[in-house]
């Protein structure tokens, strides 16, 4: 299964699926404690320092799941598909990472920010806990099924895409559950990753302006508040509509001539143009997945922020 960085519409399905499940009292605890005697009967418990992973006994024996004890890279499991291991020892090639279906890691706050600012392909940040502690689910962006033979391919090709099915929309949740954490995800976008830049990466030169004020330089500015507000729980997806006229505040880094407008136009206000420096441009369309956020407003208030502290 080849898993391609998360889209608005699965990242919209998984936090549908993901949403908080420990209560704190009432029919809710309850539920929740009734979902977790029911996987107690129903799979298999892999302890690591604490933390559990269920794996469905009517797949366990399909499955290598290691538990890593040193967290090697904040790694806590790493689950893999034993046919494609052995059939790797076959093959006269290197053939590591085969049968990879998904590893869990746990990544403190400092390390969330680090990631953000950069291309975190094959990584979900899913669920943090109430000491800031985040948890990351790593996926293959390539395919990692492997037999001996094209004849063994086809006949285990159901197999495989159970597997696959199983770890892509299930294991999150069970694990949110099992270890009392909360829904959490990022956006990692070309949006997402500048704004990250700017508010986490330190030495990073930006400004903000609006087309009625020229640009202000922050210098010792917290930018992180309102990082948080555009990044947590949302989604910029690329649109083809066109980009709408009106007024924006702009994100921009003169050092690499890149800008983002966030259009203040209303209905368009979660509405974001890039523009490179060649020229190119791109329409994006910011999706929050609770609350009713609007990404320009935001933006306009790092504005009004920036200005009031007098950094022009």
């Amino acid at each position: 299964m080849n898993c391609k960085k998360i889209t608005a519409s699965v990242l919209l399905a998984a936090l549908a699926a993901f949403s908080p499940t420990v209560s704190l009292a009432g029919d809710g605890q309850a539920a929740d404690a009734a979902i977790i005697r029911e996987k107690e009967m129903t799979c298999y418990q892999y302890e690591n320092g604490g933390f559990r992973l269920f794996i469905p006994k009517a797949y366990d024996d399909l499955l290598t799941t290691e538990i890593v004890k040193d967290r090697i890279g904040g790694v806590l499991y790493r689950v893999s598909e034993k046919a494609s291991i052995a059939a790797a020892k076959h093959l006269p090639y290197d053939a590591r990472g085969a049968g990879w279906l998904f590893s869990i890691g746990q990544i403190d706050e400092g390390r969330r920010r680090e990631l953000l600012c950069g291309d975190m392909s094959g990584a979900e940040i899913f669920a943090r806990d109430a000491n800031g502690q985040c948890y990351v689910y790593y996926h293959p962006t390539d395919v990692r099924y492997m037999r001996e033979n094209n004849e063994a391919m086809k006949r285990d090709q159901a197999q495989w895409t159970m597997l696959n099915e199983w770890a892509w929309t299930s294991v999150r949740t069970d694990f949110i559950q099992a270890n009392h954490l909360e829904t959490a995800a990022y956006d990692n976008s070309e949006v997402g990753m500048a704004i990250a830049r700017a508010a986490y990466k330190p030495g990073v030169r930006y400004t903000v302006s609006t087309t009625e004020y020229g640009p202000i330089e922050p210098k010792g500015f917290d930018a992180v508040p309102f990082a948080e507000l555009l990044l947590q729980n949302a989604v910029y997806e690329r649109t083809d509509a066109e980009a709408p006229d009106g007024e924006y505040v702009v994100l921009a880094f003169p050092d690499e001539g890149l800008r983002y407008d966030f259009f203040k136009l209303q209905d368009h206000e979660n509405y974001v143009r890039e523009v490179r420096q060649d020229g190119t441009e791109t329409l994006y369309k910011a999706i929050f997945f609770y609350g009713s956020a609007r990404a320009s407003a935001v933006m306009q208030d790092w504005y009004d922020a920036l200005a009031a502290q007098g950094t022009k």
